[in-house]
């Protein structure tokens, strides 16, 4: 009848552990998920406060084909030399780039004190206005935006994107 008792109460036990494991996991999970979403949304406020393009930082553009090309979009060299790549806090890109497409291939590093590290890679390319899922290798009045989140304890990497209008008409 001991015998029984005792493993009648192991298999509580196993029961109990394996209940409070699941629920810190799904806890830890959410709590990651919420993060990941927070750093996504304010590197795409980040973003979006910049010029549409390097020819507009300064001056006003009312045709595409003076945007710059799609297989140049991300920092010139002096940009580069300014942001060091993953960016950590604080934050070069801030001060380093000054508009949208500055941050294609942009990787940075967001240290969360109770999770650790969540790595952030953005992505810049030219859209359609009629279909802005369809990636165009032309120039074009809108670049869509796309901003990936990962950390070591999610599934799957978070994504979230936004599209920036350059407003041709003053």
């Amino acid at each position: 009848m001991v015998l029984g008792a005792l493993m009648l109460l192991s298999m509580l036990s196993l029961s109990v552990n394996s209940m409070f494991i699941d629920k810190t996991t799904a806890m830890l999970d959410a709590e990651a998920n919420l993060d990941a979403i927070s750093i996504a949304q304010s590197m795409i406020d980040e973003i979006m406060t910049q010029s549409y393009d390097a020819y507009t930082v300064s001056a006003k553009v009312y045709a595409s084909d003076q945007f710059t090309p799609a297989s140049s979009l991300g920092p010139n060299s002096t940009e580069s030399s300014q942001v060091t790549q993953p960016d950590t806090s604080p934050f070069k890109s801030v001060n380093g780039y000054n508009d949208v497409d500055d941050y294609n291939l942009y990787r940075r590093t967001v240290t969360n004190t109770r999770l650790g590290n969540f790595t952030v890679i953005d992505s810049v390319f030219y859209v359609s206005e009629t279909n802005p899922d369809q990636k165009l290798f032309t120039r074009t009045f809108h670049k869509k935006v796309v901003v990936t989140v990962s950390h070591r304890n999610m599934a799957k990497p978070l994504q979230i994107s936004d599209i920036a209008v350059y407003r041709r008409y003053f």
